[in-house]
C-alpha cells in the first residue's frame, strides 16, 4: 500500500475512533479450600468493554471418574463491562463472599446463566481433569443417538477415548457442533482434557491440582514452542489466604520473588503483580504481537471477507476429512476459532458503521482494512519478506527491516505474475500520473518502480 493512500486512511481514523472485540478466558477459581466453594468459585472473561456476549456460554468438562458436563453456563442478554470485565459468581450458597466489584464490571450468577436442566447448578467439580471452553455457537439439539446439549451431567465423551462425541447440528450440513473462542485445560489424575489443541493444555504436576489460574498472555497460533502454549500464558497455583484470595502461581519461569510471595487473585480487576501486567488487547494488533505494524495489516489483508460464521472441511491429524459415522458425510468445521477468531472479530469492528445503515458488517470489510491501515501508519513499502524461500518462516510476511530477500521475493513474485504483490504502480516516472499506484496489471514499470523504493531505503 502506498504512502499517499495511507495519508488518506490517517484522515479516516479521526472521523470514526476504532471499537475491537475481542474476549478470552480470564481467571478460574475452582477450588476455595474448605467448604466455601459456594461462596467464593467464580469464572472472569475479559475482552474489549462493551462486547454484547449473545450466542456465547462457557462449559466446564471433565475428564476423569466422571466424563461429563459439570456446569454450563449461557451469557445471551449479557455485555462485558466498561471495563472489559465479566465476573460469573457462584451463588448456589445463597450469597457471594467475594470483594466488592468495581464500577465498570459486569457481574452476572451461576443461577442467573445456568444453561436449562432437570438439575440445579451447583459447585465446579474439583478433582479428575478440568477443561474449560468458552464458546461462541453450543449445540442444542433435540433427538439422535446421543446426549446432545452442553447443559449438566451430559457425557460428551460416551465411549471414554478422550474425543468428543458430539453429533452434528441438525441443518447445518453436518457442523461440528461448537465454536471454540478459548479453551483451558489440565489434568489431575491423568483425567482426560478436551481442548481443541494440545498446546492449550497445561503440564501435568503429579500431586498438585491448582486451585486457580489467571491469563498473563495471549499468544497468536503457534505460541512460543510445542507444548508451551499453555504454561507461557496462565499462572496457576493453591490458595494460601481465602480472605486476601492469595495464591502461590508456581509457574516455570516465573520471577522468583513472585513465586516465593505468591499473587493476590482480582475479580473484576486486572491483575497485575509484580513486575508482571496481566495481558490486554490493543486495537490493531491482530497478530497479538504486541505492537501495531505492517505484520498486522498483511493478515488484515488476508482476513478480507470473512465472517464469523465461515465453514471449512474438518480434517484430523493426517490431513483426512473427519467422517460423521451417523450420516457417513464429512463433517463441516468453522473457519475461525480460538487466536483466528479473535483476529476476525477485532478487525470487523474497525469500523463499526460499515454496514447498511450504519451498522457493523458481519464479514470483514474493505474499510475494517483500511482504518487498520491507518493505525498501522505508514509503511516501508519495499519490506514485503522475512524469507526469499518459499515455505520458510516468515515468507511473505514483512519484518520492518530491509534486506536482499524482500527484493528477490519480489523478483519472484513478479515472475509469477502475482498481481496482489507485483502490481505497484501505473507509471515509473516520479511526478508522473498513477505513479506508486496500481492499476490491476503487471508492466516493466512495477518492476522499475520497486527497484527504485529499494534503493531508497526506508
Amino acid at each position: 500500500m502506498n504512502t499517499r493512500r495511507l495519508a488518506m486512511l490517517a484522515g479516516l481514523a479521526l472521523l470514526a475512533a476504532p471499537a475491537s472485540a475481542q474476549v478470552v478466558l480470564n481467571e478460574v477459581l475452582e477450588n476455595p479450600p474448605g467448604s466455601t466453594d459456594e461462596f467464593y468459585e467464580y469464572i472472569e472473561l475479559y475482552g474489549r468493554p462493551g462486547m454484547s456476549l449473545d450466542g456465547f456460554a462457557v462449559v466446564l468438562l471433565k475428564g476423569g471418574g466422571d466424563v461429563e458436563v459439570d456446569e454450563a453456563f449461557s451469557f445471551d442478554g449479557l455485555s462485558l463491562g466498561s471495563s472489559g470485565l465479566l465476573v460469573l459468581v457462584n451463588n448456589t450458597g445463597g450469597g457471594t463472599l467475594l470483594p466488592a466489584f468495581p464500577a465498570g464490571t459486569t457481574v452476572a450468577t451461576f443461577s442467573q446463566t445456568h444453561v436449562p436442566t432437570s438439575d440445579t447448578p451447583g459447585n465446579l467439580a474439583n478433582d479428575d481433569s478440568s477443561t474449560y471452553v468458552l464458546v461462541r455457537r453450543r449445540p442444542v439439539v433435540v433427538g439422535g443417538l446421543f446426549p446432545t446439549d452442553w447443559r449438566k451431567d451430559v457425557a460428551h465423551d460416551v465411549d471414554f477415548n478422550g474425543q468428543m462425541d458430539w453429533p452434528h447440528e441438525p441443518g447445518a450440513a453436518n457442523m461440528r457442533p461448537y465454536q471454540m473462542v478459548d479453551d483451558i485445560a489440565w489434568s489431575h489424575q491423568m483425567g482426560f482434557e478436551y481442548t481443541r489443541e494440545d498446546q492449550d493444555e497445561l503440564d501435568e504436576t503429579p500431586g498438585f491440582n491448582p486451585d486457580a489460574i489467571t491469563r498473563v498472555r495471549y499468544y497468536f497460533d503457534a505460541g512460543p514452542g510445542p507444548g508451551l502454549r499453555a504454561e507461557e500464558e496462565w499462572c496457576r497455583g493453591d490458595l494460601v489466604s481465602v480472605a486476601g484470595l492469595e495464591y502461590n502461581p508456581l509457574r516455570a519461569g516465573f520471577p522468583a520473588a513472585i513465586n516465593a510471595t505468591g499473587a493476590a487473585l482480582t475479580p473484576g480487576n486486572l491483575n497485575d503483580f509484580g513486575s508482571t501486567q496481566q495481558f490486554r488487547f490493543l486495537t490493531g494488533d491482530i497478530d497479538l504481537s504486541g505492537t501495531v505494524d505492517s505484520t498486522d495489516l498483511t493478515l488484515g489483508n488476508t482476513l478480507l471477507g470473512a465472517t464469523l460464521d465461515d465453514r471449512t472441511p474438518c480434517l484430523d491429524e493426517l490431513g483426512l476429512p473427519i467422517i460423521d459415522p451417523m450420516t457417513n458425510e464429512p463433517y463441516d468445521c468453522y473457519t475461525w476459532e480460538g487466536r483466528r477468531f479473535n483476529a476476525v472479530e477485532a478487525l470487523r469492528w474497525l469500523d463499526p458503521a460499515d454496514g447498511p445503515g450504519g451498522i457493523n458488517a458481519e464479514p470483514v470489510t474493505q474499510s475494517d482494512v483500511d482504518m487498520l491501515a491507518a493505525l498501522v501508519g505508514p509503511v516501508c513499502e519495499p519490506d514485503i519478506t522475512t524469507g526469499a524461500i518459499p515455505g520458510q518462516p516468515g515468507y511473505g510476511v514483512p519484518n520492518g527491516t530491509l534486506s536482499n530477500d524482500d527484493f528477490f521475493y519480489y523478483l519472484a513474485q513478479f515472475a509469477a505474475g502475482n498481481v496482489a504483490v507485483a502490481d505497484l504502480t501505473t507509471g515509473a516516472i516520479p511526478g508522473q500520473a498513477g505513479y506508486g499506484v496500481p492499476n490491476g496489471i503487471i508492466t516493466n514499470d512495477d518492476f522499475f518502480y520497486h527497484l527504485a523504493i529499494f534503493a531508497a531505503g526506508c
